[in-house]
This record gives C-alpha cells, sequence and structure tokens, in this order.
C-alpha cells in the first residue's frame, strides 16, 4: 500500500512540477526578463540585477516550498560576512534541482556551468543575468577564454558557483572532483564555500523525469582559504573529503 501511494504521490508531483515550470519559469520569467531589461534602460544595470537577483532567490526557494519539499540548511558560517567578497560555491552535484537549490538557500549566485546549459531557453537567460561563465570542454580556446572572462568576474567581486565533479552523480555518492577544477580559486586566492547536498539525487536522478519527494539536507561549510594549502591537489582533496563526508553513504568512497 506504501509503494501505491508513494507512487500516486510520485505522478502528481511530477504533474504539478511541469505546470508549474511552465507557468512560473516559461510565462512569469519571460515577463521577469521583460522587465529588467526596462530597468536596465531606465534605471540602470544594478537596478536591473538586484531585481533579478531577489526574483531568482524567490524562485529557488518557492520551487522546494511549493513542491512540499522539506530542505534543511546546517549552517557553519553566515555568508552576510562575506558580503563584499569574492568567493567561490564548490558543491557536489547530485540533480538539475541543485541549481535553485543553491540560488534560493545558499546565495543567488552565478555558475561556472556547461556550455550546453547555455542553449536552455528562459533559464540560461536567468543564470547569465547572475554572471554565470558557460564553459566549453571541448574547444580548448573558447575554454581558455571563459577562464579569462571568469578570472574577471570574480576579482569584480562576484559570487559564482561550480561542480567540481563535473558532472551528475549516478549513485548518490560524491565522486572525485576533476583534476584542475579548483584551479581558479587556488591560483588567485579566491575564497571558497564548500557545500554538501543530499537528497536531490533521490528527486530526480539523471536520465528520469519522474520527480519523487524526498527531503534534502544541505550544509554551508566555514569559508576556506586556498592560500593555506600547499597545492592544487591538497586543496581539492580537504574540499572533496568535507562534502563526501556529509553525502557518501559508503565512506570508502573519502580519501
Amino acid at each position: 500500500m506504501k509503494k501505491i501511494i508513494f507512487y500516486i504521490h510520485t505522478i502528481l508531483l511530477t504533474i504539478w512540477f511541469y505546470i508549474g515550470f511552465l507557468g512560473y519559469v516559461v510565462i512569469y520569467g519571460s515577463i521577469v526578463l521583460l522587465i529588467s531589461k526596462l530597468l536596465k534602460l531606465i534605471k540602470g544595470e544594478n537596478i536591473s540585477e538586484r531585481y533579478l537577483r531577489k526574483v531568482v532567490y524567490n524562485f529557488g526557494k518557492r520551487s522546494f516550498k511549493l513542491m512540499g519539499i522539506k530542505v534543511d540548511v546546517e549552517k557553519e558560517i553566515d555568508l552576510r560576512e562575506l558580503e563584499n567578497s569574492p568567493y567561490i560555491v564548490v558543491a557536489n552535484h547530485q540533480s538539475l534541482f541543485d541549481i535553485p537549490l543553491i540560488i534560493g538557500y545558499v546565495h543567488p549566485v552565478g555558475f561556472i556551468a556547461k556550455k550546453e546549459l547555455e542553449k536552455a531557453p528562459i533559464i540560461s537567460s536567468f543564470i547569465k543575468s547572475l554572471g554565470s561563465v558557460f564553459i566549453d570542454r571541448k574547444n580548448p580556446s573558447q575554454a581558455a577564454k571563459a577562464l579569462r572572462e571568469l578570472r574577471k568576474k570574480l576579482l569584480e567581486g562576484r559570487k559564482l558557483a561550480l561542480f567540481p565533479e563535473g558532472t551528475r552523480t549516478l549513485d548518490g555518492n560524491v565522486k572525485k572532483f576533476k583534476k584542475g577544477s579548483l584551479m581558479i580559486p587556488y591560483r588567485y586566492g579566491i575564497k571558497i564555500v564548500p557545500v554538501s547536498i543530499d537528497g536531490t539525487y533521490y528527486m530526480n536522478k539523471k536520465g528520469e523525469h519522474l520527480i519523487k519527494p524526498h527531503k534534502i539536507k544541505v550544509k554551508i561549510f566555514k569559508a576556506i582559504d586556498p592560500k593555506e594549502y600547499e597545492n592544487e591537489s591538497d586543496l581539492i582533496d580537504y574540499v572533496y573529503n568535507l562534502i563526501a563526508s556529509e553525502v557518501n553513504k559508503d565512506k570508502k568512497e573519502v580519501i
């Protein structure tokens, strides 16, 4: 009986999600983007960006509340302490829901994202508005250009997020971080805010279309200064172990 109830809940949640996506993201999102363009023309880029950040922050929170998904957040730091400093949120990647989760429950940051995401209608416009950088790993010259843009944004004081695993997990566990994934914060001394995400994998696994109800836990760790590490490899190991210790069910994954 419990399985039947769960299955019905899943079907209803999936239908509700896609209706909400159409109404909230596509229709309301298009109106928001139009308003932001008008604000940019009339009051300037700063006012327009502030408006968009508030909208996407609310969207991130409401996405889970409207679906009845409980999100528990544990904080070792109040990110308002870093309000005037650039930093990079480094998180594990379980699902497509990780992006609205970070925007709504951590901070409305931009993302260091795969080039493919730039093609997503409406969503890519919002992600761009947050100062995101899209990287085409298959094109070295384009990747180098994107890294220069990324460096510029961080040195301007932007806050960004990245998923150092490179892609979504296939089993829920945190996979080893890609070599060079923390090169930028290490090289330029940009603070790192590690964030562990546990639960979005069970909501929507890679390749699935159904949305399943599941509790989510987020932990925001205190900021890390890359200057305290002898090399990038040591930094990667430390951040990986920190996040994996909160998420991995099989602790053998932790190095």
